[in-house]
């Protein structure tokens, strides 16, 4: 047993593992491991994450129970040495939703206890939405969970249970819900929701995710359902191209005239740019 503080940190220098052989008080001591891990970080060319990961195996319950002192060194330490630290800060749901907010994979290490009480789980996604994927399939088929999730960022919905993420019904009712979750919905089911989406309300394309914002299909139906307002989400260079334009006014023909007049204009005067080929409406261009 190693009783002497100087010779302890030449030992831990020599070899990180030399911890174990220290006496109860040197592993108990947070102003001792402090110096230990100085002493790695100096002498070893350690990362203060690396010191903490070879040091807390073999630290005392002065170290792994001590919640101010873990709590100082979570933004340094990787979380997986969350499973080194007592039951008691385990189940300790402040110091947990501190991990928690450091990194998501805290949640991993939570006591059952935690783990199965909702309230706490809720909680946890409200700090850090990135727990929601490390929950169980059924939690993350729990609607009121879902919600909670999807709600702190919508990313989210790519992890919901898999009985819900292959149900059109419900990726529409959760787009109702929080319109973002669009971008992320089955990609079996993608397409043929998207378009039915904007069909019925063509704002809605404002949500769809860069390639849908290019298929010509979907912009002209989403222009149609959205007095022109979805033409200023479409991709930048299908605006710009006198085709699509033309493409818009011939699909659209007398019903070009619902649109708002500054879009009206835009499509008419882009289409008209290319003197290659004029465009033809059924009516008159001009804006009643």
């Amino acid at each position: 047993m190693i009783v002497d503080r100087n010779k302890a940190l030449e030992k831990i220098e020599d070899n990180p593992e030399n911890f174990k052989f220290c006496s109860d008080e040197i592993k108990n001591d947070p102003n001792f491991f402090d110096q230990a891990m100085g002493v790695l970080g100096r002498e070893c060319d350690y990362y203060v994450s690396d010191a903490i990961s070879d040091l807390i195996p073999n630290a005392g319950e002065g170290i792994t129970n001590n919640e101010k002192y873990i709590g100082h060194l979570l933004d340094e330490m990787n979380m997986d040495d969350l499973k080194y630290v007592s039951l008691k800060l385990k189940n300790n749901e402040n110091f947990m939703l501190k991990a928690i907010k450091t990194d998501g994979t805290a949640i991993l290490y939570a006591s059952d206890n935690l783990r199965n009480n909702k309230t706490f789980i809720i909680r946890a996604i409200k700090v850090n939405s990135v727990v929601f994927k490390f929950l169980s399939e059924d939690e993350r088929s729990n609607t009121k969970i879902i919600n909670v999730a999807v709600k702190q960022n919508p990313e989210m919905f790519k992890y919901i249970g898999s009985n819900l993420f292959n149900s059109v019904k419900f990726a529409l009712k959760m787009i109702q819900y929080e319109p973002n979750v669009l971008g992320y919905v089955n990609d079996k089911f993608r397409s043929e929701l998207i378009l039915e989406l904007v069909r019925a309300d063509g704002r809605m394309f404002k949500y769809v995710n860069a390639s849908d914002k290019r298929n010509e299909k979907l912009v002209v139906a989403a222009i149609d359902n959205s007095r022109g307002i979805a033409y200023d989400y479409a991709d930048a260079r299908l605006k710009k191209s006198p085709e699509f334009c033309r493409l818009v006014i011939k699909t659209l023909g007398d019903d070009m005239e619902r649109l708002y007049n500054g879009i009206y204009k835009q499509i008419i005067n882009i289409a008209n740019s290319d003197d290659e080929r004029k465009c033809e409406p059924k009516k008159t261009l001009t804006k009643k």
